[in-house]
């Protein structure tokens, strides 16, 4: 089986490493990838436009496109590849809307009865002002409606703070269409859990459950991240809670994806907060979360390769998946600056091989590799114990340096 990766983070370094272990595996090839997917894939010199992508396969007789980022999805990748005959990992143009949009996102939550904060959407800065006039309780969240890389969400703390980010969002543009409207919804308050699903739209497989953690510094403190480390499996998980989350989340979202007449081949991705009042949904992702793939796919004894394509076909009722009787950590190594202005082609120093490492932010300069994103590497290990897996990736992330490297000592704890 000829395959294609979309994508060029640490999320999918970890999903191609797992798909070369497939013996079904023809030729690999990556779009854009990096200096660690190089290391597996052949990877390919192309945007990720999705006609080029779509081009590509029909031409290099891809039989299966795996697409690891939201964006080419809430394009509509899927749908133009159908067009073709070609398979994809993840879900149609509608499907993605479900991150595309936090207000479509909100607004199936609420149609179809699945817990979430109570929110209000703003289509004007007005009107946004307004409510935020009248606000009496904080913390409060704002979210832009629109992909924002991972920074399109901020807690405040006070009326001040909240007039500054819907400024900064809806009429200063910082992240332009993006947050030409936003959410505001109430805090949340408990512990987070990631709960991703691997689904036809049918049948929906759970994966372990992971926990990341999104604040740049130590306990929790500075600004939101895609995430700056994580662990698998989620020790708050009971039979119980798995039940509630079945029952009332993912039976009713599968009830949604029947009537809104969505296709929905991929990965559901359901960001939770587990609170007083039982598991209440963050957000829904399209597709593996980051750095939750890091831990969780290395979990995986059976063939993902095999499970992706069952998926892409829309036929995984008789798929299951055979689980490592292990934990896994990743420890996220940043630059500094991240997640506001980082300095990229920093040369980096490794103290063993490149390749021990997930490579989140890299690329080749000449023979060396230096940075080139805000996450840049992830220390990640495997344990017998959530401590043993986070002794592990602690001393990996400790063999290598870079000018502004940094990460945070907590995870796990």
């Amino acid at each position: 089986m000829n395959v294609l990766l979309i994508g060029g983070g640490g999320r999918e370094h970890t999903i191609a490493k797992k798909i070369k272990e497939s013996k079904r595996l023809g030729k690999f090839y990556a779009i854009p990838g990096n200096p660690g997917i190089k290391n597996i894939a052949e990877v390919v010199n192309c945007d990720l436009n999705i006609k080029n992508i779509v081009n590509f396969a029909k031409n290099n007789a891809v039989d299966l496109i795996v697409c690891g980022p939201e964006q080419p999805l809430v394009e509509g990748l899927s749908d133009l590849a159908k067009e073709s005959g070609i398979p994809v990992f993840g879900p149609s143009k509608n499907g993605a809307k479900l991150e595309g949009s936090k207000i479509y996102s909100k607004e199936i939550m609420a149609k179809y009865d699945i817990p979430t904060s109570d929110y209000k959407s703003f289509y004007d800065y007005e009107s946004a002002y307004n409510y935020i006039q009248k606000r009496l309780t904080y913390p409060i969240v704002i979210k832009a409606d629109g992909l924002a890389a991972g920074k399109g969400v901020k807690i405040v703390q006070n009326r001040e703070d909240a007039f500054d980010v819907i400024k900064s969002y809806m009429v200063d543009k910082a992240l332009g269409a993006s947050s030409e409207h936003i959410i505001i919804e109430d805090f949340m308050v408990g512990e987070e859990m990631s709960a991703l699903y691997v689904t036809d739209g049918k049948t929906f497989i759970p994966l372990l459950p992971a926990r990341d953690y999104k604040k740049v510094f130590d306990d929790d403190k500075g600004e939101n991240t895609g995430g700056m480390g994580c662990y698998a499996p989620h020790n708050s998980m009971t039979k119980d809670l798995q039940e509630e989350i079945e029952t009332k989340i993912i039976h009713k979202l599968k009830i949604a994806l029947e009537k809104e007449g969505i296709d929905y081949k991929g990965v559901l991705y359901v960001g939770l907060m587990l609170t007083n009042e039982g598991a209440k949904v963050v957000e829904f992702n399209c597709r593996f979360g980051d750095p939750e793939t890091q831990v969780i796919v290395p979990l995986i004894e059976s063939d993902l390769l095999e499970l992706m394509y069952a998926t892409a076909k829309g036929k995984i009722d008789n798929q299951k998946i055979k689980w490592k009787n292990d934990y896994a950590a990743c420890v996220v190594i940043a630059m500094d600056g991240y997640p506001g202005d980082y300095k990229k082609g920093v040369k980096i120093n490794f103290k063993t091989s490149p390749f021990d490492f997930i490579h989140a932010g890299t690329k080749y300069d000449g023979e060396d590799i230096v940075t080139n994103g805000g996450r840049v590497l992830n220390a990640v290990a495997l344990g017998t114990s959530k401590t043993g897996a986070l002794e592990q990736a602690y001393k990996l992330a400790q063999k290598v340096s870079f000018d502004g490297a940094f990460y945070r000592k907590d995870i796990g704890k």
